[in-house]
Parts: C-alpha cells; structure tokens; sequence
C-alpha cells in the first residue's frame, strides 16, 4: 500500500514539474496571453484534466511560478542565518529593489498579469518577513501591532518603494534608495513628530 502511494506521489510531484517547465517554455516562446491550458499540457505530455488536478487556471500557474522565482531570487541573495536584523533587511530591501526593476520592464504590459506580479511578490516578501518577525518576537515581548499586521505593512513599504523606484521618476541609485526604505522600515512615523 505504501509502495502505491509513494508511486502515485511521484506521479504527482513529476507531473506538476513538467506543467511548471512546459509553462516557463511557453512563456518564453508564446507569451502569456497566445498559450492556452492546452498548449501547457501537450507540452507536458499530460492530459488536460491533469493541469486542473494541480492548477484552477493558467493565472495560478502563472502566479506560482512568479513567486517560486522570486523565492529563489530571495535564497540566493539572503544568507541562510537570515532574519529581522539590519545585514538581512539591507539584503532584502535592495534584492526586492533590483528584481522588481528588473523585471518590470520585461513583463507583457497586460493588465491581469501586472496586479498577478505584485500580489506574487508581495505575498511572498510577506510570507518571509512574517517567518522573520516570528522568530523574533519569541525573543521579545510587548508588541503592540500583531506580527501579520507587520508583516503586511512592511511588505507593502518596501515592494511600493521598489515599484516606485522602478519608474526611474527620479535619478536615485539602488543604495540610496536602500537606505531610504531602510529609514522608514526602523524609524517609522517617528520621524515626522517633534515632541
């Protein structure tokens, strides 16, 4: 029973490989908007209904393989002792920055595929700052913000800059802007108050 299962869990795991490798080929040679759930399983060598035991549409596909490639952008860059320290939000800030001025000017300017990238992205950066908050609230006691509301806020401060900055409205290099979201991430509304 258990050699079936292992078998029947291979299956799944290779299927779904294929469907994220016919995807990303596609992508490359048709473009998001000209493939169809078709084209992806023909490539996959799958039947149909097998992309629908993995994915609802292709925008899940699409949204899955943003945030796998973000995430892998993120392993890369950020040292595996990582957390909410000022060496790791330097890293982070400034990978977020680079990876999202890179890859804005390469995707298809469809209007569903923009809002896909930003809601990968962020969910994602999201997802590792509330990893990193977590693990240092254990330290610490007395917040007066829940670690998700952080979590959020702090996602949406640096992924906001880093489309912004992507915009190249102004001649700023990828340090000073660093150091700008860096400021407002540790220093926060207190800088606009005197007492």
């Amino acid at each position: 029973m258990d050699n079936e299962k292992n078998k029947a869990d291979r299956r799944r795991i290779r299927s779904h490989r294929l469907l994220k490798q016919s995807f990303e080929q596609l992508m490359r040679e048709k473009g998001f908007t000209a493939m169809t759930i078709q084209d992806i399983a023909d490539r996959a060598d799958v039947h149909r209904g097998t992309f629908y035991a993995h994915f609802p549409d292709k925008f899940a596909l699409l949204e899955q393989s943003i945030r796998d490639k973000f995430r892998h952008v993120l392993e890369r860059q950020l040292p595996p002792d990582s957390g909410w320290h000022p060496e790791s939000m330097r890293v982070l800030v400034r990978t977020v920055l680079e990876h999202v001025r890179s890859l804005y000017g390469r995707c298809s300017p469809v209007d569903t595929v923009d809002p896909l990238f930003e809601r990968s992205v962020r969910h994602e950066l999201t997802d590792l700052l509330r990893h990193w908050l977590r693990e240092l609230q254990a330290a610490r006691a007395g917040w007066q913000a829940p670690v998700d509301t952080m979590a959020l806020m702090a996602s949406w401060a640096i992924f906001g800059a880093a489309v912004e900055w992507s915009k190249g409205s102004e001649n700023i290099s990828v340090d000073e802007m660093t150091d700008r979201v860096l400021t407002v991430l540790t220093e926060g509304a207190k800088m606009g108050f005197h007492a």
